[in-house]
This record gives C-alpha cells, sequence and structure tokens, in this order.
C-alpha cells in the first residue's frame, strides 16, 4: 500500500481511486491553492466521467477529516495539502495566494477561546511585494 492509500486508510476512510487521484494532485503541489474546479478538470483528464459532485463530497470528507485544509476568497471555496498551521496571504491585486510560516505560540489562540482548538484557518488580506513594486514603477513612470 502506498503512502496516500495509508493516509486515506488512517483517516477512517476507505481507499477509492478517486480519493486516491485526488489526495495524489494536492499532495503532489504542496504549496498551491486550487479551486474544487482545478481538481475536476484535472481529474476528469484520466476519468472524464466523473461528477463534479463527486469531487466536492470527498473534498468536503478529506477537510472533516483533516486530511486537507479549505478556506474561502471572496466566495470560492480553495483547498491545500498543507495542514500545518500557517498563513495564507491573499493578494487583492493579482489573486495569488502564498504560504507563510506562524512564527510564535500558537498556544496564544487556544488560551482566547473556551474549548480546545483542533485547526486554524488564516487568511490575510493585501498587496504582495510584486504587485507593490509594479505598482511603484507605474508611478515612476506616469511622473516622468
Amino acid at each position: 500500500m502506498g503512502m496516500i492509500e495509508e493516509q486515506i486508510k488512517n483517516h477512517g476512510l476507505k481507499i477509492t481511486p478517486q480519493r486516491v487521484k485526488i489526495l495524489e494532485y494536492i499532495e503532489g503541489r504542496q504549496g498551491d491553492h486550487f479551486s474544487a474546479e482545478d481538481i475536476h478538470n484535472y481529474i476528469k483528464t484520466e476519468n472524464p466521467n466523473i461528477p463534479a459532485a463527486t469531487v466536492y463530497n470527498i473534498l468536503k470528507v478529506f477537510t472533516e477529516r483533516g486530511l486537507i485544509n479549505s478556506f474561502e476568497v471572496n466566495g470560492r471555496a480553495m483547498y491545500e495539502g498543507r495542514t500545518q498551521p500557517h498563513i495564507n496571504f491573499y493578494c487583492q491585486s493579482c489573486g495569488k495566494i502564498e504560504d507563510s510560516d506562524i512564527h510564535g505560540d500558537l498556544n496564544v489562540i487556544e488560551s482566547n477561546v473556551k474549548g480546545k482548538v483542533l485547526s486554524s484557518i488564516i487568511l490575510v488580506r493585501g498587496i504582495c511585494e510584486e504587485c507593490l513594486r509594479l505598482e511603484k514603477e507605474s508611478e515612476i513612470v506616469s511622473e516622468i
């Protein structure tokens, strides 16, 4: 049994070809972020008859079981394989999403809630360095 199949089994799920393919896709692209449509389009290349609903259902179960993370950007669900605590930085200018490590004590989060924290999704919106640089260059050119 491969690593992907073991992950699925260890999270109490039945191993199916669709689940394996979806998790392979996500795990093979660590650091990237995907919509359900992105994943469905990829899966359709090998299995053209797979319904989008099947992909959505698998992603929902994977998220609930902690195999993947999901978060929402502008009303659209996004998925990622990175489940360790981190920050998702969304650039409102170009739409890029980048991961950043969290430096500091995560126990602060749990100390502020009444209960045990099982996971957290941190989404920060802003403008990335590249877009800021392009914006500054554009200002310089317009001043000339």
